[in-house]
């Protein structure tokens, strides 16, 4: 049985290629439960600012490209925080420097 977390990484690895295609774009993860539609499907639609991604009747798709959108959004918000950081750090030392000089 393939483990969880292997499922989760591929995905990531799936959603990083097509993300970087589609870098400035707004993407949107929907999840909609029919009775009227037996099948489950995934639909794609592109537009130049957005990509909407239709999960129908097929909830596990859904959760699984929401975890993995939201992890990414994630990381770019830590990644974000750490340059400020160190911006500031930097900001720090030279006005430090000046000061000692």
């Amino acid at each position: 049985m393939i483990s969880k977390n292997k499922i989760f990484d591929s995905f990531e690895e799936f959603i990083a290629v097509p993300l970087s295609i589609l870098k400035n774009r707004i993407i949107q993860i929907t999840g909609f439960k029919s009775d009227f539609i037996s099948s489950k499907s995934i639909n794609i639609e592109l537009s130049p600012n957005s990509v909407q991604i239709n999960c129908i009747n097929n909830e596990g798709a859904y959760n699984l490209l929401s975890s993995v959108v939201y992890k990414r959004r994630l990381n770019k918000k830590r990644e974000l925080e750490k340059e400020i950081k160190e911006y500031e750090n930097k900001k720090s030392t030279v006005f430090i420097e000046l000061a000692n000089s």
